[in-house]
């Protein structure tokens, strides 16, 4: 079933529906895993914060500082490498996101998990999607976290605000998802992960434009 635009708007306005909604959508995602190369890698997790602001659903983002080694100054969704004592990969986007921004485990509602991406720098980044109750006492880590962003989702599934560049990355053009914000940009991995979310519990069809034999099914 596809989603109009009607149902979309609705449903962004409408906190208990568009929850249980992506609560379905990814439920019964058939899950699967993008990796354009072999080679090692480590594991990571993302979470993907819903949350409603003056009647209508927001995502949070974080921009990194300059001083981090990876994705330096980027916008990014809160998370990180996985440590050996996190018993699996949700602990590990629950864990970074408390660690960064200070939103506590027990104030995140799990909605579920999208597709997993191995980003050019060999993560292999696992996102989930979560739910918080707005406004919230963070607590950012100033050293890892410039600032929080607040983007309206219905912002983000405008397709003014979103464009495709291509990138020469080792003599192959790849295509690289770009959200606009306001002065800010969203792109890289966190645009992909981004469209890949919307393209899941939206019925869209941003172009991921990975090759066939390079998506895998878990």
């Amino acid at each position: 079933m596809t989603f109009d635009m009607d149902f979309i708007k609705r449903a962004c306005h409408n906190e208990r529906e568009l929850i249980e909604h992506f609560r379905k959508k990814l439920k019964a995602h058939h899950h699967r895993q993008y990796i354009y190369t072999q080679t090692e890698w480590l594991e990571a997790a993302v979470l993907i914060p819903i949350f409603f602001k003056n009647g209508e659903a927001h995502i949070l983002f974080t921009k990194r500082t300059e001083a981090l080694k990876h994705h330096k100054g980027q916008i990014s969704f809160p998370g990180g490498k996985a440590d050996d004592d996190d018993e699996n990969l949700e602990r590990t986007a629950i864990r970074e996101t408390c660690e960064e921004i200070g939103l506590r485990n027990d104030d995140i509602a799990l909605l579920g998990k999208t597709d997993i991406f191995l980003t050019n720098t060999h993560f292999l980044v696992q996102p989930y999607v979560g739910f918080f109750t707005y406004p919230y006492a963070f607590n950012v880590n100033a050293g890892e976290i410039d600032r929080l962003i607040e983007v309206p989702l219905l912002h983000l599934i405008d397709e003014t605000n979103f464009k495709i560049k291509f990138i020469d990355f080792k003599d192959q053009l790849w295509p690289v998802h770009y959200y606009y914000y306001n002065e800010d940009i969203i792109w890289g991995v966190t645009g992909f992960l981004l469209s890949n979310f919307l393209n899941i519990v939206f019925d869209l069809n941003k172009k991921l434009y990975i090759k066939p034999n390079e998506v895998k099914s878990k």
